[in-house]
């Protein structure tokens, strides 16, 4: 589906002066993972994931982060968003089935893992035991709280957070960058896959951390954004190398797309 349709804003909530959360009216349901094509007429695309799995509704965690977010947060309940797809290859569940599963997630980046936990809540006999781990700045930028409380319920479920602004607070969390957390909880990783999003730069240091720890390169995946626009790999803006982040992505493989990083960067560093 190339055409942007018109979809209607059934609720907004705001989480902090940057991230705004938007339910919009939409039989459409990605698999986790996958994502669509926001746009606003006469201004342009960008590429967002919903954080919700279900036949109803989707819900965009946006940032404001540029001219197309920028113009989306002025949107309100009742108005008319306009997007396209869905598009791109989401997280491998047939190669999932079974596993134990360690789920990682900073700042936005939870988007596309909470739609991944929604499918393997009505879904659960498919997984064997989840481990969670949503890492925020602090206290003022969690993010999805109600979600949050309810999955602390039914996963082994950690709350990091770079720095505590209130130390004697009743907030149950870790304090830390999340690789400097993974190795408390003894995770057997035998049977395990991982599954990252957030910054790149948290995303490899967490992937070394658990390679570290006896998880092999090929049961680890990283859900990218990387300069993705057109969403089919026509315009070539997301490719890395010989692969297009929005056609053969969004979810790579890590021993896949490492040194496909490794290789741009090492070129990048040529012509400079």
């Amino acid at each position: 589906m190339y055409k942007p349709i018109a979809y209607e804003i059934t609720e907004t909530i705001n989480f902090t002066e940057e991230v705004k959360l938007f339910r919009i009216k939409s039989k459409i349901n990605p698999m986790p993972g996958q994502f669509i094509e926001v746009s606003i007429p006469g201004i342009g695309e960008c590429p967002l994931a919903s954080c919700a799995y279900n036949t109803d509704y989707i819900d965009l965690l946006t940032r404001n982060a540029g001219n197309v977010t920028s113009a989306v947060f002025k949107l309100q309940k009742g108005e008319k968003i306009f997007f396209r797809g869905p598009y791109g290859k989401g997280f491998p569940i047939k190669e999932l089935k079974g596993k134990d599963l360690i789920l990682i997630a900073g700042g936005t980046g939870i988007a596309p893992v909470a739609s991944l936990i929604e499918y393997i809540e009505k879904n659960r006999k498919d997984f064997g035991r989840m481990y969670i781990f949503f890492g925020f700045r602090n206290e003022n930028y969690i993010l999805l709280k109600d979600k949050i409380e309810k999955w602390k319920n039914k996963f082994d479920f950690t709350l990091t957070l770079d720095k505590k602004l209130v130390p004697e607070s009743n907030l149950v969390c870790e304090t830390g960058f999340i690789q400097d957390i993974i190795d408390k909880k003894k995770i057997d990783f035998k049977n395990s896959s991982a599954l990252i999003c957030g910054p790149e730069i948290m995303m490899k240091c967490v992937s070394e951390k658990l390679m570290s720890l006896g998880l092999k390169k090929n049961r680890i995946y990283w859900s990218m954004e990387r300069r993705m626009e057109c969403g089919f790999g026509s315009c070539g803006r997301c490719q890395i190398q010989d692969l297009y982040v929005c056609k053969d992505g969004p979810v790579f493989r890590y021993d896949i797309i490492k040194p496909k990083i490794d290789n741009e960067e090492s070129a990048n560093e040529v012509k400079t």
